[in-house]
């Protein structure tokens, strides 16, 4: 297993309602996977994005712990991106 640090731009910002959805199910005390450590949604540049910091033994997994619930509220994921710090580190354990 791997910590995978990662951003998904979303194509519109989720309203609160959404929100306080995704933060509840994503939450700690929510029915997400335990494998989920950080789930935050943010606005950088007028762009809504989605932080994630996910235990997975890939980034295609660590993806599906997070995208349907993204799609069953609706939202669609235009662009993901990799921590590169979090990708040096996945490297060098490697």
């Amino acid at each position: 297993m791997h910590v995978y640090e990662f951003t998904l731009t979303l194509d519109i910002e989720p309203d609160l309602d959404t929100t306080d959805r995704l933060y509840g199910h994503f939450g700690s005390n929510g029915p997400a996977p335990l494998e989920v450590e950080d789930f935050t949604i943010t606005i950088q540049a007028g762009a809504p994005i989605v932080s994630c910091t996910i235990m997975a033994t890939s980034f295609d997994e660590a993806l599906q712990l997070v995208l349907p619930e993204l799609k069953q509220e609706g939202l669609h994921v235009l662009r993901a991106e990799v921590d590169e710090a979090g990708l040096a580190l996945l490297q060098e354990t490697a």
